[in-house]
Formats: structure tokens, C-alpha cells, sequence
């Protein structure tokens, strides 16, 4: 007999529980004939011999109090009630059917004691047991053949770990969160000072998988199109007319210096052709003008809105076609873009080989980036003029003026004497002349100072032959000639960003040269580069060939060398966040779930923040080498690769299994079955599979009735894989063992379907199948030939049988038909002898002069 269900408590509303709080804290009452029980503001009063709780005796309380009590305590539905927690019934109850259950019981966890919680749970437990007993008991008798078993998979723990790592990047863990949770305990406020609340601090939202790809594919469509821009620019550079217009520019000294002659030392060419650049960038900055603003960075807007009400700034480059890029050539004025261009062409004139630099300025695919500000568009007043009781002014220079003489002209002479003047209410608005006073002209409104980025977005690189290498040179916002250094803008800079610094030549090629400008490549300008994503590397060289020459010179492999020491002489990040995905080195506490390291060789030290152990010390974290990070696996990511773990390996890392969904859902106090978690092996711990081989033409099959062949290398010895549709029907006829191949799974979420292509059989009947599977497809191309035929002669019955309808429908004579159909054909016959006659005259059909 399942123990008694303890009674349940009857609810207090808002304004008991409130009265009780105050009761209990202004007196306990008399405690003789039971034991008083205080938690926090409650008390609860339990009868001896009872697991009853009752409330405290409330006339123990003088009524004067009960009248001060009355008037202070507030309303019920200004106390907001506690809810209710929700106690974790067992799995058994979970999984029972709802006709199983007996109906709701009201439980409150504060207010039931321990022993009543454990009837409460035992009981639901014997319930459900019951149940399932009877469930079992009905079903006796019952047989069903078991269904067809489906070969599925589960993701492991290590496939879905880089989104999980990426997925909080960029995220403030450190923000205060304000708890707005309403409490149902009585305050009273006895101060009537206010204290301002805080401001929570925003954080910022997470991007899931799809966010995430968006922007992938749309920084990637950006790079492409900001790719394209600069190639019609660098054309647009190699123009004829532009470079004749700005030629006459260059003295004969800057072409004397600029063109060195060859009996100069080495050093000599180098300094004359930077001391030609140095005059000729001297001379652009005081002919061109920047009366426009270039290229910024390009952000990401936050909502939909933000991006409709954004408009271009009126000073905005307009330079859209060769026209203007011509004019401008001439005018010599427009955006700090514009004239690194026209810097770039006049060089060209001159004979000096000359590159386009751009810094692309391409939309961030990283969940940290700056976002674009929110544009608050306020309606426009209307002006209306304030109420006035006085008369309008008047404007004695104007042409209705009553000042004006009879010449039309103002002879001074006054309609009314000054005296009566004083009288009138809008004496004071009266514009009395000057007639001493000279026309002041307004002065001309200033031009508006164009801010930008204090680092250039296109620049130019000259090659300096000496030497066999090429050096910036940026005229107008740097003022700089071969200082690669000055270039790069800080993190800071919301206008600029260089993540890509692309070299147009004068013959359309490109070459990426962003390792000369940028100081620490791989530790931050690398993470804004597609190649830190998976397959990045390879859709970029993808791009970059499409703007390659086909072959690389001696001067190019020259500045590859000195692109690569200039990588290799990038000194060790100094904090910790640059370490993360660096591809030389790595921080333990960077390592991913799926990744170990086989080595403890340390090859640094890093300040990680304050030692908690010595006060006033730096913590140090040791760097160790990205090549000793290797990938762990489980036995079975193993075996999908075609490799088995060798006999006797001890994991090097264990996953702990992930929280399920419905773990997630309860609370801290709960209790949360924990799972066994996933070992993991390096390559070095697994070996090649070999399959059993194939024996006497009998395939080997596991308990799904097929083979396993994820690699090649899976094979079974001794067969052959047939990755044919009809091979199974083909050993099937020629009635020889085989076995369905398992290639792989289709994964949908976290459960996989198995993917079987074709057949594996003896390799000795390899030819026969092959010969019947040749056989069944001629039959197919047999039948859809007879399909074909069947389906045109349709056609051509339907045809004949609407012929025959048609002359039969022409027999019918209708009175007057005949003769006017005669008549008709013989006008034509008369018309036909006519043109054949004519052609006869034409001497063989053309027409004569």
C-alpha cells in the first residue's frame, strides 16, 4: 500500500504572506505548546506529533497594532507573488503516458518538509511503476516481427567544437547584468532619497552558424568587388590622354632625377631616384586640391533602419566614369584617392615603373567589429511667427517705400515729421538709411575641413632597379618615400582598417603585399583575412590568380623572399588574445576540445594577468609551439578515415559529454545524471585499417549487411568496389555473393543516414558485372527508344486520322462555295504563268536593268 499523500497547504495570497512577514517580526507569541520553527522573515509553527504546519495565533497582538498594521501593509496585487519552482519529477514519470497520470498535485517547496517530499516522490514512483507493469502485463501475448534495422551515426563531441568556439567571440562576459526579478519580501524605505540606477551595460549579441556564414560570403563578395574597382582605376592610370595632361608638369630636373643614368653607382641611382620622387611629391601636393572624401571603412549596420536612413556625405568622390577621371586630370582637384591615382599615372608618363597600392577596406566577417552608428532622423519643425500685436515694419530702401521721391529715388524726405513718429507703436522697426556708411559685401562662407583618416587608403609603390625592389611612396596624406612602417592604422581607427593591401602593376597584374606594411600579420591582421577560415587560403589564391601574369620573374620571387623574412622577423605577441589561433604558437588555454599537445617544450613566457598566490607578481603562462598541437579523435572519427587504434593505447584526453537540452532547463540545485565522456587518440595512436579479406568469393558483411568503405584503403582484400546503381541487380542475376558499400552518412543535425554506393564483390567477377551492368543499360536505351517511337507515331496517326477528317468535311458542297472557289484558283493560276513568264525574261531569275 503506497504511503498516505501529505496534505497540501492552502495558499496565501500577496496580502497574508505580507501581514504574516510583519507579524512575526514585531512578535513570536507564545511558543508553550509548540515549537517555533524562524527562516529569514517566516516563521512556521509545527504541531507536536504532526507534520502540519499552521499559522502563528494572530490574537496574541494587541488591536492597536493590528490597526497600525492595517493601514501600513499595502495592497495584494502590490506585492508580487514568488513562483513557484517546479520540482524535477523522475525520468520514469517523464516517460509515463499522460492517461497514466492521476492529476495534479499542488507542491510548494518552501512550505513541505522533507518527509512530505520524499512520500511525494516515492509515491509518483510506485505510480509509474505500476503502470508500466500493467502496460507490460496487457501486451503479453502480443508478437510483432522486429522492423528493419537503419544504420545511423552520431556527430562526436570534436565535429561540433570550432562553432562552438567561435560562437562567443567578440562577447563582454564582464557586463553587469541588473536583476529586475521582483521580490516578494516587504521593504520599507525609510529615506526620501533617490538613488539613480546604474546603466546596464549592452552586451553584445551573439551571431549564430547562419549569421556567421552571411557574413563570410558577403565579405567575400565585397573583396571581389572592391578587387574589381581598383583593376579599372590602375587602367584608367595607363590612359594616354591623362598621362599627356598631366606630363607638362614634370620639370626637366624631376625627369633628370628620376631617370638616373646607368653610370651611377648603386647607391647613387637609389638616392636620385628618391630625391626625384621627394620633388615631384613636393610639386603634386601644392598643385592637386582635396576637395572631396575617399574611400572609408565600411561597417555593418545593426538594424534595417539604421542602413535606409544612411546617405552619402555631399562631399563624397563623384568620379564614376573615365570622363571625369580626364577632368579631373586637368582640374587637378577632388579626394585624396583621386590624386594617388593621378600620382600613380604621372610617374607612368615618365617613364618610372610604377605600382597602384590600394588598402581594401572590405565589410568584417569577425562579430567584433565596429558597428555603424544609429542615425536618428527627428522630424523638422515648422516655424510658425510668434503672434504680434504690432504693424509690420517697413522698408523705406525698398521699391513700395513711402521715402521714395518722384525720381523713384530716396531723397530722405519723410512722410510724416519725426515727432509724430515717436507715437507710432513700431517706431523702433523702422530701417533708417546710412547714407555715410559704405554697401558691405557678406564674406564668403568657408570651405568645410574634410576629417579622414590621418593613414592613406591607395598610395604608390616604385621600383627602384638598383636595388631590384619596390618602396611606398604616398604624396599627399603621409608625405613619406620608402617608409613601409607609417602606413598601417591603429585598431582604434574607425575609418581605416588594413586587412588586404593589394599592388596593381602597369599590365593589370596583382600581387598581395599587405606582409610589407603590416607589423604584427599573423598576431591581429591575419584573424581579418578569409585565410583564417576553413578552405580561406585556398579561395584566395583562387582570386589572386585570376590577377596573376601566369609566371613569376626574378623580381618576383625577390620580393617573395623579402615578404617571407619580413613574416619571419614578426617578433612573439606580448598579450594574451593575440596567441589565439597564431599560427606559430599556442597557449594551452587556447586549445580546443579536440586538440592536445604531444610536447611540454616551452618556448616563452607570458604575463597572464595578477598571481593570486603573490600579491604584486605577474602571473607567467608558457608559449608553446603551434606544431606541437596536434588533432585528437575518438575511435570512431578514426575509423571513418580508414584508420584503427592500435592495441593497448591509453587516451591522451577525455570530452566530457555536453548537457542535453532538458539539463539545461533545470536548475543549479538540481540533480543532473553525469554521462561518460569521449576518449580521444592522436594519429600517432592508430594504424591503417585492414578489412577481412574475401575468401572463396564470400564477402565479409557487418551487422548491417554491408561494408564499411569511408577511404579507398578500406577496401577487403582480394575485392573490388563496383560504384554502379544496377551492380546489386547484376550479382543478383548472376547469383554471386556481394555486399552493399556504406561510403558515408548524410547528417541532419546530430543523427546521420547511411550512404550506400554500389557493391563490393570478388574481384574475379568484377568483369562479369561489369559486362551485365553494360547489358541493362542497353536495354534501357532500347526501351526509351520505344517509348520514343511509340510516342511519334501517336503523333502521326493523330496527324493522318485530322487529314482524313478534313477531306471528308471538304466533300460537303455548299451553294455558292464552288463557283467562288473556282474563280479563286484560276486568279492564281493567271498570277503564277505571269511570274513564271517573267522569271523566263529575267535571263535565270535576276532581275534585269
Amino acid at each position: 500500500m503506497p504511503p498516505r499523500r501529505a496534505a497540501p497547504r492552502r495558499q496565501l495570497n500577496g496580502r497574508e504572506r505580507s501581514e504574516e512577514h510583519v507579524l512575526d517580526a514585531i512578535s513570536i507569541g507564545d511558543t508553550s505548546d509548540s515549537s517555533v520553527v524562524m527562516t529569514g522573515q517566516r516563521r512556521i509553527t509545527r504541531e507536536k506529533g504532526k507534520g502540519k504546519a499552521v499559522a502563528s495565533n494572530r490574537n496574541v497582538i494587541p488591536g492597536v497594532y493590528q490597526e497600525m498594521l492595517a493601514e501600513a501593509l499595502p495592497l495584494q496585487s502590490d506585492v508580487p507573488e514568488r513562483p513557484l519552482k517546479r520540482r524535477r519529477t523522475d525520468r520514469q514519470n517523464k516517460r509515463a503516458s499522460p492517461s497514466h497520470s492521476r492529476g495534479p498535485v499542488d507542491v510548494e517547496s518552501n512550505d513541505v518538509d522533507d518527509e512530505d517530499d520524499e512520500d511525494v516522490q516515492f509515491e509518483d514512483v510506485l505510480v509509474s511503476d505500476r503502470r508500466n507493469g500493467s502496460d507490460d502485463e496487457s501486451q503479453d501475448g502480443d508478437f510483432e516481427f522486429a522492423p528493419k534495422r537503419l544504420q545511423t551515426a552520431y556527430r562526436d563531441s570534436e565535429d561540433e567544437l570550432e562553432e562552438s568556439d567561435l560562437e562567443w567571440e567578440g562577447v563582454n562576459f564582464d557586463a553587469g547584468v541588473q536583476n529586475d526579478e521582483p521580490s516578494g519580501d516587504l521593504e520599507l524605505t525609510l529615506t526620501a532619497k533617490s538613488i539613480p540606477q546604474q546603466k546596464v551595460a549592452s552586451r553584445r549579441k551573439v551571431a549564430n552558424k547562419m549569421e556567421r556564414g552571411l557574413r563570410l560570403q558577403t565579405h567575400k563578395l565585397h573583396v571581389l568587388c572592391l578587387l574589381s574597382y581598383v583593376d579599372r582605376r590602375n587602367e584608367w592610370c595607363n590612359d594616354s590622354e591623362v598621362q599627356s595632361s598631366l606630363k607638362h608638369l614634370l620639370t626637366k630636373k624631376m625627369l633628370t632625377f628620376l631617370r638616373p643614368k646607368s653610370d651611377l653607382s648603386q647607391f647613387g641611382r637609389a638616392e636620385s631616384l628618391k630625391r626625384g620622387l621627394e620633388d615631384v611629391s613636393k610639386m603634386w601636393r601644392a598643385k592637386f586640391n582635396i576637395t572631396a572624401r575617399g574611400m572609408r571603412r565600411s561597417l555593418w549596420a545593426e538594424n534595417e533602419q539604421d542602413l535606409q536612413n544612411s546617405r552619402l556625405p555631399p562631399d563624397a568622390d563623384s568620379c564614376f566614369e573615365k570622363s571625369d577621371f580626364r577632368a579631373a586630370a586637368k582640374n587637378l582637384k577632388g579626394s585624396r584617392d583621386l590624386g594617388a591615382q593621378l600620382y600613380c599615372s604621372l610617374l607612368r608618363s615618365a617613364g618610372v615603373e610604377t605600382r597602384l597600392v590600394c588598402s581594401l577596406q572590405p565589410l568584417s566577417f569577425n562579430a567584433g567589429g565596429p558597428a555603424m552608428p544609429q542615425s536618428v532622423v527627428s522630424p523638422a519643425k515648422a516655424t510658425t511667427p510668434e503672434p504680434s500685436d504690432e504693424g509690420e515694419a517697413i522698408d523705406i530702401q525698398g521699391p513700395n517705400s513711402p521715402f521714395k521721391g518722384a525720381g523713384g529715388r530716396n531723397d530722405g524726405a519723410l512722410p510724416f515729421a519725426p515727432r509724430r513718429r515717436l507715437g507710432h507703436p513700431n517706431a523702433a522697426d523702422y530701417h533708417m538709411p546710412d547714407i555715410s556708411a559704405p554697401v558691405v559685401t557678406p564674406p564668403k562662407p568657408k570651405a568645410k575641413v574634410i576629417r579622414e583618416s590621418p593613414y592613406p587608403v591607395f598610395w604608390v609603390e616604385v621600383l627602384d632597379e638598383a636595388h631590384q625592389k619596390w618602396f611606398p611612396v604616398d604624396p599627399l596624406v603621409t608625405e613619406t618615400v620608402a617608409k613601409p612602417r607609417a602606413f598601417e592604422p591603429p585598431a582604434s581607427d574607425r575609418e581605416n582598417n588594413m586587412s588586404y593591401v593589394i599592388a596593381f602593376e602597369e599590365d593589370g597584374s596583382a600581387r598581395d603585399v599587405t606582409r610589407r606594411y603590416a607589423k604584427a600579420y599573423n598576431a591581429k591582421t591575419r584573424k581579418n583575412r578569409v585565410e583564417s577560415t576553413e578552405g580561406g587560403e585556398k579561395w584566395w589564391r583562387r582570386t589572386m590568380r585570376a590577377y596573376s601574369r601566369g609566371w613569376k620573374s626574378d623580381l618576383d620571387q625577390i620580393e617573395d623572399n623579402e615578404l617571407a623574412a619580413n613574416e619571419a622577423r614578426e617578433p612573439m605577441p606580448r598579450n594574451v588574445a593575440d596567441f589565439k589561433d597564431h599560427p606559430y604558437y599556442a597557449l594551452e588555454r587556447h586549445l580546443r576540445r579536440n586538440e592536445v599537445l604531444v610536447s611540454t617544450h616551452e618556448v616563452g613566457k607570458v604575463a597572464a594577468g595578477r598571481d593570486p598566490r603573490a600579491p604584486g607578481q605577474k602571473k607567467l603562462e608558457s608559449i608553446y609551439r603551434r606544431r606541437d598541437v596536434k588533432i585528437a579523435r575518438s575511435a570512431d572519427a578514426w575509423y571513418r578515415l580508414g584508420r584503427d587504434v592500435k592495441m593497448g593505447e591509453q587516451p591522451v584526453k577525455t570530452v566530457a559529454a555536453k548537457r542535453r537540452a532538458e539539463d539545461e532547463n533545470l536548475g543549479d540545485g538540481d540533480d543532473i545524471e553525469e554521462r561518460a565522456g569521449t576518449n580521444l587518440y592522436t594519429e600517432d595512436q592508430t594504424e591503417l585499417y585492414e578489412a577481412p579479406p574475401i575468401v572463396n568469393g564470400r564477402v565479409p558483411k557487418n551487422s548491417y549487411g554491408n561494408v564499411d568503405i569511408f577511404v579507398p584503403s578500406m577496401i577487403p582484400k582480394g575485392g573490388v568496389h563496383v560504384p554502379y546503381d544496377e551492380a546489386a541487380r547484376a550479382a543478383r542475376l548472376l547469383g554471386i555473393d556481394y555486399a552493399d558499400a556504406l561510403t558515408g552518412f548524410e547528417f541532419r543535425g546530430r543523427h546521420g543516414t547511411a550512404v550506400l554506393k554500389g557493391i563490393v564483390v570478388a574481384a574475379e567477377y568484377r568483369e562479369a558485372v561489369e559486362a551485365v551492368i553494360e547489358g541493362f543499360r542497353d536495354e534501357k536505351a532500347q526501351a526509351e527508344d520505344e517509348i520514343r517511337t511509340l510516342a511519334a507515331l501517336k503523333m502521326w496517326k493523330r496527324f493522318l486520322v485530322g487529314l482524313r477528317i478534313k477531306e471528308r468535311v471538304d466533300m460537303y458542297e455548299v451553294d455558292g462555295e464552288r463557283e467562288e472557289l473556282e474563280r479563286v484558283q484560276e486568279d492564281d493560276d493567271d498570277k503564277g504563268m505571269e511570274s513564271e513568264e517573267y522569271i523566263d525574261d529575267g535571263a535565270g531569275g535576276f532581275f534585269p536593268e
